[in-house]
């Protein structure tokens, strides 16, 4: 008799969580294409590739070398490109890899600058 009960009550939630789920009031718009090229994925690129720079002189400003500051600049650079994706997933239900591998040429293009700069 419980084990009819349990079954009767865990049938009953899943059904009304489905039922919630599936609410016709949910009337968020759908989100635009992911694509790879785009205003966007330049937006990217060049914010993880300014994060980084930041990072860097931030760094060597703090008294690091050259090669620990640009270790600096590629972490926080990363960290921060990983994060907006995180908040972009809670916020608007999208975690985007074409974002991630834009954040991830930016950060690359400027951290092979600023490893070839004198200074």
């Amino acid at each position: 008799m419980r084990a009819s009960r349990a079954s009767l009550l865990a049938s009953t939630l899943v059904l009304v969580g489905s039922a919630g789920a599936q609410s016709p009031k949910d009337s968020t718009p759908p989100l635009p294409p992911d694509r790879w090229l785009g205003a966007d994925k330049v937006k990217h690129l060049f914010m993880a590739g300014v994060t980084t720079a930041t990072a860097f002189s931030g760094g060597r400003l703090a008294g690091l070398d050259r090669r620990p500051a640009l270790g600096v600049g590629i972490s926080v650079g990363a960290l921060v490109s990983v994060g907006k994706e995180v908040r972009d997933r809670r916020v608007t239900g999208r975690f985007s890899v074409r974002d991630l591998a834009a954040d991830a040429l930016g950060i690359t293009v400027y951290s092979a600058l600023l490893a070839r700069t004198t200074r």
